[in-house]
């Protein structure tokens, strides 16, 4: 048998008809603590809409309203992205207590006032406070004092009180944090709260896992699909997410250009494709000073004068309008509302007059959770459908899957099962391929293997 899964990009999260954002988050200083002006931010929202390999980086997300070093004058980025016409994920800093937000407030509002809707009409989202849950927990523990679920949620209060009525009203709350505190069910009331959620994920900090570059998208997506999965049908945001060009090596994880280069095709190529708002962390990070790791896609130095560290561009297939795009060939498969998976079989010559059963396996749940083959994140079952042969490409869109024939279905998929889906005649001495999609909800992935048997098999008889 040959398996070979694609995962599916469905329309249910891809068919928007308006292309995603696209931006890089900018610091309001630099590395020496000089706060940056409006002609540093002008600079750097030129730069990024002209990077060469790109189009449409044009959006800038911001960590606060505050011009740095004063105590609640507007920022001079907002002035910057008039000028230049860049979109705006505006942020309120919400890790110093109520005084330092209430500054944070006396800026928005400011801001609306002096700027009316040649600044509100440029707002993509306001994102109410950046990490502060993952600061207080154990994984974030020690630093920059975060800010609890119940304090957070009256923040985003407090801010829909100080937009409406005001050209800004319509503008969309969300939060900025990592992807392990939107799946602690303690912060749901934060979720309950929001129009759209703010996932940061980087690859290469998670010490704990096998997290060498060419795994460095398979950590990121479980990340993402994890998050979808507990946000409660809530947009997901990528608001941060890079691989360093330099550093330290974090266990398996080696910072370098070139790392950063197959990062780029594998996460932020696949999410532009797909539609995913996104802001990549970082344009440049090494002016007046030498930070370590550096994410920066420049190096030190004038930034319209200076070349990337890295291609920018997305492969062909990457780069494809089509919302249905099929891509990756591999052993990991990945089902969820907005995720199916193809598997493809050949089926041998000598196979003619028999017949081809097709089974669902699901293994013991396993002691270890972190170390199972399989994650469910959300309950459910799966349909499974037969394809076009030409569905076995590596290369293929959603027209040359072409249509599909229902061929059996499983409700809920739970350990320790065997689900016999259905019995056909063996398309002899020819390539076979199935999709399997989600229903009622179910989020997993899983790698696909023999022994013990996780995934679908074809067996002969």
């Amino acid at each position: 048998m040959r398996f070979t899964p694609s995962v599916v990009a469905s329309a249910a999260l891809l068919s928007t008809a308006n292309a995603a954002i696209k931006g890089f988050n900018y610091g309001a200083q630099f590395n020496n603590d000089a706060a940056k002006t409006l002609a540093d931010f002008e600079y750097e929202f030129n730069a990024a809409k002209n990077l060469p390999g790109t189009d449409s980086w044009t959006s800038a997300r911001l960590y606060t309203m505050i011009q740095h070093g004063t105590q609640n004058t507007v920022i001079e980025a907002i002035q910057a992205a008039i000028n230049t016409k860049t979109t705006l994920l505006l942020g309120l800093w919400a890790s110093a207590g109520q005084e330092s937000f209430n500054n944070e407030i006396t800026a928005l509002k400011a801001a609306i006032a002096q700027y009316g809707t040649a600044f509100t009409d440029l707002v993509v989202g306001i994102s109410v406070g950046s990490e502060d849950l993952y600061r207080i927990s154990a994984d974030g523990a020690g630093g920059n004092p975060g800010t609890q679920p119940d304090v957070l949620v009256d923040y985003i209060k407090q801010t829909r009180d100080a937009i409406a009525g005001t050209s800004l009203s319509g503008a969309k709350l969300g939060h900025v944090d990592t992807w392990q505190v939107y799946v602690n069910a303690s912060n749901n009331a934060v979720i309950d709260n929001l129009d759209w959620i703010g996932m940061d994920a980087y690859p290469y900090f998670q010490s704990s896992f096998a997290n060498g570059i060419g795994a460095g998208g398979d950590l990121f997506f479980d990340a993402y699909n994890q998050t979808v999965a507990a946000t409660k049908g809530k947009p997901v945001w990528v608001t941060e997410t890079g691989w360093p060009v330099s550093g330290e090596t974090v266990n398996q994880a080696v910072p370098s250009a070139d790392n950063a280069r197959i990062y780029w095709e594998d996460v932020t190529c696949k999410l532009v494709n797909d539609n995913v708002n996104l802001y990549y962390y970082i344009l440049q990070d090494v002016q007046w000073g030498n930070p370590s790791p550096s994410f920066g896609i420049k190096p030190g130095g004038d930034l319209a004068q200076v070349s990337p560290l890295f291609d920018l561009s997305c492969p062909a297939a990457a780069k494809n309008a089509d919302p249905s795009k099929v891509i990756g060939n591999g052993y990991v498969a990945q089902l969820s509302p907005t995720m199916s998976t193809v598997f493809v079989f050949d089926v041998r010559p000598e196979d003619q007059g028999k017949t081809c059963n097709l089974a669902f396996h699901m293994p013991p749940a396993s002691p270890w959770p972190d170390m199972s083959p399989v994650k469910i994140r959300s309950p459910g079952g799966i349909i499974v459908s037969s394809v076009g042969q030409q569905a076995a490409s590596a290369e293929i869109s959603a027209n040359d899957v072409g249509s599909s024939n229902f061929v059996g279905w499983v409700p809920s998929i739970q350990p320790a099962n065997q689900y016999n889906i259905a019995s056909v005649p063996c398309a002899a001495g020819q390539r076979v391929a199935y999709q399997i999609e989600s229903t009622g909800g179910l989020t997993m992935d899983f790698f696909q293997m023999t022994v013990p048997p996780l995934g679908l098999f074809m067996s002969v008889s």
